[in-house]
């Protein structure tokens, strides 16, 4: 073997192990692009709506058992709201999917997200099997004539309550908040069948039958 082809071969064996020692993360506009793509080519609609399916199964047999009890249960459900009850994505595609707190709490105050059908659908099925339903939701106490108007406005009716995250909560988390709303919701005697949201910390903390993790991965919140 030649001097040059050795130094070729090395300076390859050199590039391929420090590309694989030094390997950068994705690119963040190729991500972006992926998630717009993701939306529009019908994949998110279409694994949102199998957890959906999935949960209304469940709420039905649930609902069914219970109408044969002697002694029924005061069944309950709890849902999220942004990414879960209403959809976000038009002003999440338009900030690049890095929407400022600032810029969210514009968007709550203008009450136009949308209701996601399979969610609505859920909801309608809820009601007509004798579940209340409740809103938990990060969003906050300030915040709740408007989100109020915008479910109305969606097609959320008679819900049992919303409960909206205090101003002054310091948590990293909304896990206590939330898990500490279902355990309230539980000490006035119902039972929550399921409790469905798009991110992990919607489910986590207990106090629920059943969770169901809706895709979203625009954005994360602990």
């Amino acid at each position: 073997m030649t001097l040059s082809v050795q130094r070729i071969l090395l300076s390859f064996l050199l590039i391929f192990n420090l590309s694989n020692l030094f390997a950068e993360p994705q690119n963040l506009g190729l991500l972006k692009d992926e998630l717009v793509q993701y939306h529009n080519d019908g994949r998110y609609e279409k694994e949102f709506n199998e957890v959906i399916r999935q949960a209304e199964c469940y709420i039905e047999k649930r609902a069914a058992q219970n109408r044969k009890m002697q002694n029924r249960e005061k069944l309950a459900l709890v849902l999220d709201i942004d990414e879960t009850s209403l959809s976000n994505y038009p002003n999440l595609e338009k900030h690049g999917f890095a929407v400022s707190t600032e810029a969210f709490r514009k968007s709550v105050f203008k009450g136009k997200a949308t209701a996601f059908p399979g969610m609505l659908h859920l909801y309608n099925l809820a009601q007509k099997n004798n579940i209340t339903v409740f809103f938990v939701t990060g969003r906050r106490t300030n915040e709740r004539q408007p989100t109020e108007l915008n479910l109305h406005r969606a097609g959320y009716n008679h819900w049992g309550a919303l409960f909206l995250k205090p101003i002054d909560y310091k948590e990293s988390s909304v896990i206590p908040f939330k898990s500490g709303t279902r355990k309230a919701i539980e000490a006035k005697g119902y039972t929550i069948v399921a409790t469905i949201g798009d991110q992990y910390s919607d489910l986590k903390g207990g106090f629920a039958e059943k969770g169901f993790k809706l895709p979203n991965p625009y954005y994360f919140l602990p």
